[in-house]
């Protein structure tokens, strides 16, 4: 059994720290005890659950530590469950493993800090050296929220270039000397981002095939449930948790769907393609709600946010109700997926950089050609798609009549 003092506890919910390693380390727990040893059964349980929970869930649940024999569980169940990631293979897993991670480290950080005890900016020191981020607590006495943080602006570009949406760019920060200002929820969504980093750079881990041969028990699960949701979304389906399921997203356009492929494995896109998709998305009639439940996947995800300027694109906040964006603002802003002439007149460049997701690979198709809207792609593939199936149902209908 390993040996926790009380104040470390915390350290079972952040596994992914230096600090969580060295413990693993110094309890002389070896890889072989964690894989094979009977008393270690339920951190392995533990560990698989961890990974269902970021499938099904999109989050890692943080149970309440009340014993050591908890946040020894807690605390192997994480090295375990990045090894069963690894042996399953799969890059969309390991994206959607990371930032359910991540998530739930931020929702932790929140709920702590959100008490205002000296404890709880402990940790966020700590997260803080763990990334090399130079922070400051400072009092503002005029404003709501007494403490705020500030950090140097190079280490706020540094962790912020990733984040989409407008707030973050440095532009729209209060800066002064040299140093950005910030609430403390919003320095947590960086850290939340440099955690996903984190986590995400170190796997696949290089795991032996025997080794994970011989955790097939484990992981067989987890490869069933990942089948069922590429299956879910690879077969032109795009069905959000609500149950709604869109007429035919058979006949959406590239752009269109490789922003909402993005959006599925929890990647940072830019916000003018989250306009675009909203836009889209509201013209060919799905509610705000089946929208934002679209959204729910994002990293820096805010429900709030989402719902006002879904609302707001939907002209539910004032008198203009928004159309998708054409052809042409789709290049202009980097969100067509279309190949592009070169000057020469050759197609060297294919997906822009600013629309390559994290293993998305949307790609152009004929009717690009043709139209220079995406809701008219939509509607062309429609009428396209009902003709075929009149041709064929006439087809059927002949060869009965011959047979007869």
């Amino acid at each position: 059994m390993m040996e926790m003092h009380a104040g470390a506890l915390h350290i079972s919910l952040y596994p992914f720290l230096a600090a969580a390693s060295n413990y693993v380390k110094e309890s002389g727990v070896t890889l072989d005890d964690l894989i094979t040893a009977a008393a270690f059964e339920r951190a392995r349980l533990r560990g698989k659950e961890r990974v269902h929970e970021a499938l099904k869930e999109g989050t890692v649940r943080k149970p309440v530590i009340m014993s050591d024999a908890q946040a020894e569980i807690e605390l192997l169940s994480y090295p375990f469950a990045r090894i069963l990631v690894s042996c399953v293979g799969d890059e969309r897993l390991v994206r959607r493993y990371a930032l359910s991670e991540a998530k739930s480290a931020y929702e932790k950080l929140k709920e702590d800090s959100s008490t205002g005890s000296s404890a709880d900016t402990d940790i966020i020191n700590e997260l803080s050296r763990e990334f090399g981020i130079r922070v400051d607590f400072v009092r503002l006495p005029h404003e709501q929220e007494r403490e705020r943080v500030q950090l140097p602006f190079v280490d706020y570009l540094r962790f912020t270039s990733t984040l989409r949406d407008k707030r973050w760019k440095l532009v729209n920060r209060r800066l002064e000397k040299g140093w950005v200002k910030l609430r403390t929820g919003e320095f947590l969504r960086i850290i939340q981002e440099a955690i996903y980093e984190r986590i995400k750079r170190d796997l696949p881990l290089d795991v032996p095939k025997a080794l994970c041969e011989s955790l097939s028990s484990y992981t067989e699960d987890i490869r069933q449930e990942l089948e069922v949701l590429r299956k879910k979304y690879d077969d032109g389906s795009f069905e959000p948790s609500s149950g709604f399921r869109v007429r035919d997203p058979r006949c959406f356009p590239p752009c269109i769907t490789a922003i909402l492929s993005n959006l599925r494995d929890g990647v940072n896109v830019p916000h003018s393609a989250r306009f675009a998709v909203t836009a889209f998305l509201l013209n060919i009639g799905l509610t705000g709600d089946e929208i934002i439940e679209i959204y729910k996947n994002a990293p820096d995800f805010d429900e709030e946010r989402t719902r006002y300027q879904v609302e707001h694109i939907a002209g539910d906040k004032g008198s203009v109700r928004y159309t998708a964006p054409s052809c042409d603002t789709m290049r202009t802003y980097g969100n067509c997926v279309k190949p592009l002439l070169s000057l020469s007149g050759s197609r060297e460049r294919g997906q822009s950089p600013r629309l390559r997701g994290r293993g998305a690979e949307p790609h152009s198709d004929d009717v690009c050609e043709k139209i220079t809207h995406p809701l008219s792609y939509y509607k062309l593939k429609l009428k396209m798609k009902r003709k075929e199936g009149q041709e064929g149902k006439s087809t059927k209908r002949e060869t009965a009549t011959t047979k007869g």
